[in-house]
């Protein structure tokens, strides 16, 4: 079967048997169909890609903080790689390494297998697929697109049925999470919705990118994740910073509170890129966003932050969307929006 690899040993989740090489791996299911894997050493997931023609060729498009570490990535790992970034000077550095740069979205789509898209809305989307330059203008239609950009999962059916009635090109939406520390390091998480085949396909892409690789279901599902991801992320942060604040406001330094949580019930993985980021020195990030929420809760708001959040309110309000589809309220979350807000200057 798919996502064999040795040394691995099964157990049995929710009545059917799942794979785990060392570590937990956990299916929900509630989900038909669902996978979850974590890459360890060789895997035959999107092989059927390799033996048809040797390997794909992958275009990347979206050149932005999670999206450079992204494709560097990819580079670093040995794939076929060319790129196209709507800013052209985010193309240099691939470029001065021999990764060929296409002069538009539509040159790209035609010399690739596979099109990553890593881009910050829906507006950006259309332009570079559907636009006067966008992919569908290519000659020859890429076997993939594969949507690493967070949007709505209704936009995204929206986008895929679109893309195929007119091309015939399949639409596998796989968000990630995991910041560019984790681009960089190859240990994203990834949440792919989509047919199976398409994420078989898209394996050996996935691979070098993701330490946890889940197929949800289908297109739309991986969105979904992704924004049910996004309430738990965004809480947790304000939450570090509501207590790192109050330490400092009673004389205990953040960088020491944040150190007394390791390991314990309070500790998590944004706390632990916030204590690597405070370590090396890095003000941006999960660093500045955690300082600016304690400065906030002091009574200043961070001029620097007026309106760099926007992205930030983009996926709570797609999280506030479908919670509201499902009759839910997002109490916290609504908070952190209103501190966002804040923030944000408006």
């Amino acid at each position: 079967m798919p996502f064999q690899n040795s040394g691995e040993r099964t157990l049995p989740v929710h009545g059917h048997a799942v794979n785990d090489p060392d570590r937990k791996i956990f299916a929900g299911a509630a989900l038909v169909g669902v996978t979850v894997k974590r890459w360890f050493g060789s895997t035959t997931c999107g092989m059927k890609a390799m033996e048809q023609g040797g390997a794909q060729r992958i275009g990347f498009i979206g050149l932005g903080d999670i999206g450079f570490p992204m494709a560097m990535r990819l580079h670093q790992q040995g794939h076929k790689l060319a790129v196209w970034n709507r800013s052209p000077e985010r193309s240099r550095a691939f470029a001065e390494m021999g990764v060929p740069v296409a002069s538009s979205a539509a040159e790209l789509a035609g010399m690739s297998d596979t099109v990553s898209l890593c881009l910050p809305t829906t507006v950006a989307i259309e332009e570079v697929v559907f636009g006067a330059a966008g992919m569908v203008q290519a000659k020859a239609a890429p076997r993939l697109v594969m949507d690493h950009s967070t949007i709505s999962p209704e936009e995204t059916r929206a986008l895929a049925e679109r893309l195929r009635l007119q091309t015939g090109t399949a639409w596998l939406d796989a968000p990630v999470s995991g910041g560019p520390a984790g681009a960089r390091a190859g240990t994203l998480a990834v949440m792919a919705g989509g047919e199976r085949r398409d994420f078989e396909f898209a394996g050996p892409v996935l691979q070098s990118l993701g330490h946890t690789v889940t197929h949800v279901g289908g297109v739309g599902m991986g969105q979904l994740a992704k924004a049910c991801n996004q309430i738990v992320g965004f809480i947790t942060t304000a939450a570090i910073a509501e207590g790192l604040g109050c330490a400092e406001a009673a004389g205990l330094p953040a960088t020491v509170m944040a150190q007394i949580m390791v390991g314990g019930l309070a500790d998590s993985a944004a706390l632990a890129e916030y204590r690597r980021a405070s370590a090396a020195g890095e003000p941006g990030g999960i660093t500045g966003l955690i300082g600016a929420y304690i400065d906030l809760a002091g009574g200043h708001a961070r001029p620097d932050y007026a309106g760099k959040l926007d992205i930030l309110r983009k996926d709570i309000a797609i999280a506030r969307q479908i919670a509201r589809r499902g009759g839910r309220n997002l109490e916290l979350l609504e908070l952190v929006d209103a501190m966002g807000m804040r923030l944000n200057g408006r």
